[in-house]
């Protein structure tokens, strides 16, 4: 009787197991855009597959103001203020820009003693780069988590940059020319409502790091702004020849990256020659979270983003 009954419990628990696998892979295959036959991708009927001409390079803005260094710990106080990921089509020899809020939420690795991860928790992406040293190692956290995000795209290369460095660029390219579309009178007066003007450093950084006191308050309103003073920035390069040497060497000190300084400098100009397509940004809702402004991307516009730019339509 008694074994009976075990055989049968055991039964209900083998299958309660089967189910929630079989729910578990339906979930991921609905909700992945890898449904993947004959080495091809498939996206509401239509066959995809990975274009191998494209090379990606994630460029961090890092809200710290001091040289780049270690911190000496396996977390800091350098959060991504700007993230943008240049896709770079070598066939076409044009790019394109996906902006990522810094608000959206995502996984994050947690990082521990020696860099190990310790778990992963569901936060702003921004704060990535806070788990780790400082250095590499939370540039790396960070680009792990825009893969995640981005549904296991690979990114190539990453380039970090503070304020600092930002204020300096700005400078060694002439300056940054914007039209001043908010009231900034709370913070800069020199930031005149409605004229079209030349930004200093100092002023660039005001333009694209207020958030509370500027427009609407949210940083959707500053994510457009930063979209609009990174429009004008590659402006300025693509404008100007032997520029890219120059500056790199003026923000040696704030800027990091996994590329030479050589590789960067041969990147910057020949991003500078390219045809610029444009800065996309997923689409999403901002909500109040328990302490801070959380941003939720459409996971639907998500995927039309990464099929648009890391896939072809199969002939």
């Amino acid at each position: 009787m008694h074994l009976r009954m075990d055989k049968q419990i055991l039964k209900l628990i083998l299958i309660i197991i089967g189910t929630a696998i079989f729910l578990g892979c339906a979930y991921f295959i609905l909700n992945s855009i890898e449904q993947k036959e004959n080495g091809y991708v498939y996206l509401g009927g239509t066959p995809y597959q990975k274009r191998n001409d494209i090379t990606t390079y994630l460029v961090l803005g890092i809200d710290n103001f001091d040289k780049m260094q270690s911190s000496g710990s396996y977390i800091n106080d350098g959060q991504s203020d700007f993230i943008g990921l240049i896709v770079y089509n070598r066939t076409d020899n044009s790019y394109s820009i996906l902006q990522i809020n810094r608000d959206t939420m995502t996984d994050v690795d947690v990082l521990g003693i020696g860099g190990k991860v310790v778990e992963t928790k569901a936060m702003q992406v921004a704060l990535a780069h806070t788990y780790g040293n400082g250095m590499h190692e939370s540039c790396r956290n960070s680009v792990n988590s825009i893969e995640n995000l981005l549904y296991g795209i690979e990114i190539d290369h990453y380039i970090a940059i503070n304020m600092t460095g930002v204020e300096k660029l700005v400078d060694a390219v002439g300056g940054v020319t914007v039209t001043i579309n908010h009231d900034f009178s709370h913070v800069d007066p020199t930031l005149v409502q409605g004229e079209t003007m030349l930004l200093n450093g100092q002023q660039a950084l005001t333009y694209v790091r207020s958030r509370s006191s500027v427009g609407d308050g949210t940083n959707l309103a500053r994510t457009e702004r930063q979209r609009d003073f990174m429009k004008q920035l590659l402006s300025q390069f693509a404008s100007k020849t032997d520029m890219s040497t120059t500056a790199l060497i003026e923000i040696a000190d704030y800027m990091l990256s996994d590329l030479s300084a050589s590789s960067l400098s041969n990147t910057a100009e020949k991003l500078a020659k390219a045809e610029h397509l444009g800065i996309l940004s997923p689409k999403g809702e901002a909500l109040a979270g328990e302490e801070f402004i959380e941003f939720y991307a459409d996971d639907s516009h998500i995927k039309e983003l990464v099929i648009s730019l890391f896939y072809k339509v199969v002939e």
